[in-house]
C-alpha cells in the first residue's frame, strides 16, 4: 500500500531512478525545488481564510444547511410550529432535520452526526447553530486548513547548491 505521494514521486521520478545517485539526488532536489515555488504562489493567491478546497467544502456545506433549514422549517413550522434550531445553552443545539435531530456542542467542536469532529470544519448541522447564533465559523475550522497555516508550511525553500 503506498500514498499519494510515494505515487506521485514514483510517477515523476520514473526515468531519473536509472541516474547515478548524485544526479539523482539533484534531480529530486530540483523537483522539490519547484514544487514548493509552485505551491508558494498558489497559496499566496488565496484570499479567503480556508484553503480553496476547504473552502469549498464550507460552502457546500452551508448550502447544504440552507437545504436543511428550508426542509426542516416546511415540515416543523407546517406542522408542529417548531423551529428547526433550539438552543439548549449558549453552546449546546439540537437541530432537527425532518424527522432527525442532531446535537451540536460548539464548545467541544462535536455534532452527533459525526462530520464536524472528523474533518474539523463544521458540518451542515454546525452551520445551522451558528447561523441561529449570529455566530461566524473561523474558530470552528482547524487551523490546518487556514491561508495562513499554508502559507507557513512553503516558508522555508528548498535551497539550490552550488557546483
Amino acid at each position: 500500500m503506498t500514498s499519494n505521494i510515494a505515487e506521485s514521486l514514483n510517477a515523476v521520478t520514473k526515468y531519473a531512478r536509472e541516474l547515478p545517485i548524485v544526479e539523482l539526488l539533484e534531480y529530486m532536489r530540483t523537483l522539490l525545488e519547484r514544487w514548493t515555488k509552485e505551491k508558494l504562489l498558489k497559496a499566496k493567491s488565496t484570499f479567503t481564510y480556508l484553503r480553496y478546497k476547504f473552502n469549498k467544502e464550507l460552502d457546500d456545506n452551508r448550502t447544504l444547511s440552507h437545504k436543511l433549514r428550508v426542509r426542516s422549517d416546511y415540515l416543523l413550522n407546517q406542522i408542529h410550529k417548531q423551529d428547526n434550531v433550539r438552543a439548549s445553552t449558549d453552546y449546546i443545539h439540537t437541530i432537527i432535520d425532518g424527522v432527525r435531530h442532531y446535537i451540536v456542542c460548539l464548545e467541544n467542536k462535536r455534532c452527533s452526526y459525526g462530520q464536524f469532529q472528523l474533518d474539523e470544519l463544521p458540518c451542515p448541522h454546525t452551520l445551522a447553530a451558528l447561523r441561529h447564533m449570529d455566530e461566524s465559523f473561523e474558530q470552528y475550522c482547524s487551523p490546518y486548513y487556514t491561508r495562513a497555516n499554508l502559507l507557513r508550511t512553503y516558508e522555508i525553500p528548498v535551497n539550490p547548491l552550488p557546483d
